[in-house]
């Protein structure tokens, strides 16, 4: 699920809007209270009420802020959500601590396990529960966690109980609501491990230089308290570079794999807002994940800018069995409104295909 689409962008209108204004910028605590919509095929429109709170040590504008937004979400699927999201600096800008604390109540589909699951094979269910994920960084090179090398841990904890699942639109039932998937019941999903991320992008919002590389591995298990015991990781790379004035193209590869026992909310999955538009979000999911995606970006006229991609990725159960001929294809344009030019912050509007079908999405910032 994807929750925090709208407390993301209201972080960074406010985050903007401190260095955007950096002749008025004051040490000291500041709040604001935004209303935030947008919209994807998985959740129809949606909107967050978030009220935001800042703390500024300095009156430095290349130094980040710390922040926490308390937020409610809802979308016009009976999705909601309520959660707590800090993102803290401490030392100078070295460490950075964020993540969040939700509570949701959000119907979602299953549509299977597999790298060709129809739409038709859609479950849809119930998750009510709640979730804590903290990610501590360190910077290892340099003075701040923004710039080169950082290392530290990722903690994830997560109970959820399914209330429901509905028969398939063919009135038969699938495999969740017999029973028959890893997790089809819910439980607690504790796991820790450690993080590294290397960045040196010009910028976190809309990057036309540089690069940035994460990877972590969170291990889930009896000793923490897990009813599942799993290893999932996560490797992301891309890279940014200016093809002459102000049109830049980026690169992406994203990999993910889940070992061991790992309940269906674990596997990886492809789709989405940020991860091969024009495919539903997790309609194709296994024990590992392939991505890799080139989008090119450039100027339209005065704060309208414009972008075209192109995505292939696939799902699969173990690594023998990637193969090309299962690659799923998605590719797309779209338009984006400057909202902050000093901070490259905009409202995106994207339409991708995969397969023939077109999916809209608004949002804001670029997918990666």
């Amino acid at each position: 699920m994807r929750l925090r689409l709208c407390i993301i962008t209201v972080l960074l209108l406010n985050a903007a809007s401190l260095v955007a204004q950096e002749d008025t910028l004051e040490q000291g605590f500041g709040w604001s209270f935004v209303p935030i919509p947008a919209y994807t095929p998985e959740t129809s429109w949606m909107a967050a009420l978030t009220a935001f709170v800042t703390y500024r040590d300095n009156v430095d504008p290349t130094m980040r802020t710390s922040s926490l937004a308390v937020a409610l979400q809802g979308t016009l699927k009976n999705q909601f959500s309520l959660g707590l999201y800090p993102e803290i600096y401490l030392d100078s800008n070295r460490v950075r601590i964020e993540g969040g604390i939700e509570w949701y109540l959000y119907p979602y589909n299953f549509f299977g396990v597999g790298n060709n699951n129809p739409s038709s094979n859609a479950e849809l269910y119930t998750p009510y529960g709640a979730k804590l994920e903290l990610r501590a960084l360190y910077a290892l090179s340099g003075t701040r966690v923004q710039h080169g090398l950082s290392a530290g841990i990722h903690l994830d904890v997560r109970y959820d109980h399914i209330r429901s699942v509905e028969q398939r639109s063919d009135g038969t039932v699938g495999p969740l609501g017999r029973g028959d998937v890893v997790g089809a019941e819910g439980g607690w999903y504790n796991g820790i491990g450690p993080q590294v991320s290397y960045d040196t992008r010009d910028n976190n919002f809309d990057a036309r230089a540089g690069v940035f590389a994460e990877t972590h591995v969170v291990a889930y298990g009896a000793l923490l308290g897990s009813s599942f015991s799993s290893v999932v990781t996560t490797l992301d790379a891309r890279a940014y570079a200016l093809v002459f004035s102000d049109v830049s193209v980026a690169g992406r590869v994203l990999v993910q794999s889940s070992t061991g026992a790992p309940p269906f909310l674990q596997l990886p999955s492809i789709g989405g807002s940020n991860n091969m538009r024009g495919i539903i979000d997790a309609q194709q999911r296994d024990r590992m994940s392939l991505l890799a995606g080139v989008e090119m970006r450039f100027p339209i006229l005065w704060r309208f800018r414009g972008a075209a991609y192109a995505d292939a990725g696939q799902v699969a159960s173990t690594p023998s069995s990637v193969a090309v001929d299962q690659l799923w294809i998605s590719w797309g344009a779209g338009i984006r409104f400057l909202l902050v030019p000093e901070e490259r912050i905009s409202l995106r509007f994207d339409v991708g295909v995969a397969r023939g079908v077109p999916q809209f999405y608004l949002g804001f910032n670029e997918a990666f």
